[in-house]
C-alpha cells in the first residue's frame, strides 16, 4: 500500500469522488421504478452528477500513467495484473453465489458477470494500459503541444459523434468503442501537467462557477432526452475537466496561499479524519467497484425501497457496507491483494 505522503491529494479526491459517482449511477440505475420516475427532473439532476464515475477513472489513469519513464514490460505485467487478478478474483466469488443462491444457468453467470462490472469497464481501462505506453512516448517526445495536437482531434471527433442529423440519427463511428477513452486519459495528463496563465484563486472561482452552471445545463437538456449522458457527450467532458481544476487549483492555493479562507478549508480537509477518509476510499476504490453490484442487488431485492426519495438514503447504505467490507479486506494480507487493494 503506497504511503499516504506519497500521494497526490487531489487525485485522491477526485478517484474518491469517482468511485462514489459511480455507486450513486448503479443505484439509481437499479432503482425499481416507473416511467414517471425516469423522467423526472430531480432523478436527471441525479444522473448529471452520477455520470462522471467511469470518465474521472480514465482521466485520473492517464494524469499518474502517461509522461512517465517505465519499463514497458514491467509496465504492463503490473497493470494487467492490479486489473485481472481482482476481476477475476471478483467473478470467481460471483459465480460461486450464483450457483449457491440462485442456480447454475448460462444466463445467470451472464447476470454474475455484470454484478462485477466485467463486460465493459474492465476492458475499457485494459485497452487503456495497452495503448497509454504508446501515446506516452509520443507526448514524452512533445510535450504538452503534443497532448493538445491530440485532444484537438480528438474534441472535434467528439463533437462529429454527437451531432444529430435528424431527429433519429446520430453521426457514429467506431470512434465510439476504441478511441474515446484513450482520450480521457490523455485528457487528464494534460490538465495534470497543463499551466495555465491564472493564479489559482481565479481558476478555483471560475472554474466552480462553470460547474455548477454545466450541472444546470446537462440537467436541463436530459430531460429533454438529448445525448447528454452518452459516454462520448463534450458536455460531460467538460463537466469533468472543471471538477478536475477545481481540485487541481485548490490544492495549488492551499500550497502557495495558505492564509486564504479556501486554503485553510482545503488544509482541515487534507489533514483530518476526512482526509483519512478520502485516502483509504481511493485506495478501496477498484474493489468497491468489483464489489458494490452484489450489495446493490441485494439491498434492491431485499429491503422494500418504494419511494423514489429513499434513492440517497439507499445509496448512502451501499456505499457504506462497501466501504466497511473493503476495510475489513484490507486487513487481509493475501485477500486484500486478491481483492484488489493495493
Amino acid at each position: 500500500m503506497v504511503l499516504r505522503e506519497n500521494r497526490i491529494f487531489y487525485l485522491d479526491e477526485l478517484r474518491a469522488i469517482a468511485i462514489l459517482c459511480v455507486i450513486f449511477a448503479h443505484t439509481i440505475q437499479n432503482f425499481p421504478t416507473n416511467m414517471d420516475y425516469l423522467i423526472s427532473p430531480t432523478l436527471l439532476s441525479y444522473l448529471t452528477v452520477a455520470r462522471m464515475g467511469v470518465i474521472l477513472f480514465f482521466m485520473i489513469s492517464g494524469a499518474l500513467l502517461i509522461g512517465r519513464e517505465y519499463n514497458l514490460s514491467d509496465f504492463l505485467k503490473r497493470r494487467f495484473a492490479r486489473v485481472l487478478i481482482p476481476t477475476i478474483f471478483w467473478q470467481i466469488i460471483g459465480y460461486l453465489s450464483v450457483l449457491i443462491f440462485i442456480g447454475f444457468t448460462y444466463d445467470n453467470l451472464v447476470q454474475a458477470s455484470v454484478q462485477v462490472g466485467f463486460p465493459w469497464f474492465v476492458c475499457a481501462i485494459l485497452g487503456i494500459y495497452f495503448v497509454i505506453p504508446i501515446f506516452n512516448s509520443f507526448i514524452k517526445e512533445y510535450g504538452i503541444k503534443g497532448a493538445e495536437y491530440f485532444l484537438i482531434i480528438w474534441v472535434f471527433l467528439v463533437i462529429l459523434t454527437n451531432m444529430q442529423l435528424n431527429e433519429t440519427y446520430y453521426i457514429d463511428f467506431i470512434f465510439n468503442n476504441v478511441g474515446i477513452y484513450i482520450g480521457y486519459a490523455v485528457l487528464g495528463y494534460y490538465l495534470a501537467n497543463k499551466e495555465f496563465n491564472v493564479y489559482s484563486f481565479p481558476m478555483v472561482v471560475i472554474c466552480s462557477v462553470l460547474f455548477i452552471i454545466s450541472l444546470a445545463l446537462n440537467s436541463y437538456y436530459a430531460f429533454n432526452f438529448s445525448h447528454v449522458f452518452y459516454i462520448e457527450s463534450y458536455s460531460i467532458i467538460v463537466q469533468c475537466a472543471l471538477l478536475f481544476l477545481i481540485l487541481r487549483y485548490m490544492s495549488k492555493l492551499a500550497k502557495f496561499r495558505p492564509k486564504f479562507v479556501l486554503s485553510k478549508l482545503h488544509s482541515f480537509v487534507q489533514n483530518s479524519f476526512i482526509g483519512s477518509f478520502i485516502y483509504y476510499l481511493s485506495i478501496f476504490s477498484f474493489t468497491i467497484y468489483l464489489m458494490h453490484g452484489f450489495i446493490v442487488n441485494a439491498i434492491i431485492k431485499y429491503m422494500p425501497v418504494t419511494q423514489f426519495s429513499m434513492i440517497p438514503a439507499i445509496f448512502l447504505l451501499i456505499a457504506v457496507i462497501s466501504i466497511v467490507n473493503a476495510a475489513v479486506l484490507s486487513k487481509m494480507p493475501i485477500i486484500s491483494k486478491l481483492c484488489g487493494i493495493y
